[in-house]
């Protein structure tokens, strides 16, 4: 006599078979996922990386910051005036001196060119003597938020200017669960003058 499988064993046999399968196409579709996800961070956290280190540099070495020439006190020209979305800036006294929290950086770089980073449509912008704004970051991240904290640019305070850079991005992707995902980033750079004469715009 010929032996074989019975009904019951074979589908027995396929129902295992079956819940195996789905079980590692499961986890295949989330270690996938997962590799996606982490990809879109690392690429976004590079991309906005390399742009904070270039306003960092800029930062370090530039002056009046926060002020028109010709103007020893604080102005407005922490907000770019002609773009609407911007808010004004705030400010916080403390025993040290006022502390201002600002979502766009106005100074002049070591070359004296007027320099005004802010954030735009999720993209951190930078505009150069009034010119027209230009993204720094590129098309693989979306920035969320960004404000600068201000401490020691008036002038005649004797304190080096100290910028707090507050950040959050995250990856652009058309992926819900990828998007969703924010890195908060926070960096402080303190300018290497610490006061400078805003008529002559020299330290």
């Amino acid at each position: 006599m010929k032996k074989g499988f019975t009904l019951i064993e074979m589908l027995v046999t396929v129902g295992l078979f079956t819940i195996i399968i789905t079980i590692a196409v499961g986890g295949f579709t989330n270690a996938i996922r997962t590799q996606r996800q982490v990809s879109s961070l690392i690429s976004a956290q590079s991309n906005v990386s390399l742009a904070m280190e270039q306003m960092m540099r800029a930062i370090r070495t530039g002056y009046l910051f926060c002020h028109d020439p010709g103007s020893s006190t604080y102005s407005a020209a922490c907000n770019d005036q002609l773009n609407p979305w911007e808010q004004t800036c705030s400010v916080q006294s403390t025993d040290a001196g006022p502390v201002w929290t600002c979502p766009a950086l106005d100074f002049y770089d070591a070359q004296g060119n007027n320099i005004k980073y802010s954030w735009d449509a999720g993209a951190l912008t930078e505009s150069i003597n009034g010119g027209t704004a230009q993204s720094i970051t590129g098309d693989t991240v979306s920035v969320k938020y960004l404000q600068f904290r201000l401490f020691g640019q008036t002038e005649g305070d004797n304190w080096p200017p100290r910028i707090t850079l507050y950040l959050g991005i995250s990856p652009s992707s058309t992926d819900p669960g990828i998007a969703s995902d924010t890195i908060d980033l926070e960096t402080t750079v303190s300018a290497r003058t610490i006061d400078c004469d805003p008529t002559t715009q020299k330290c």
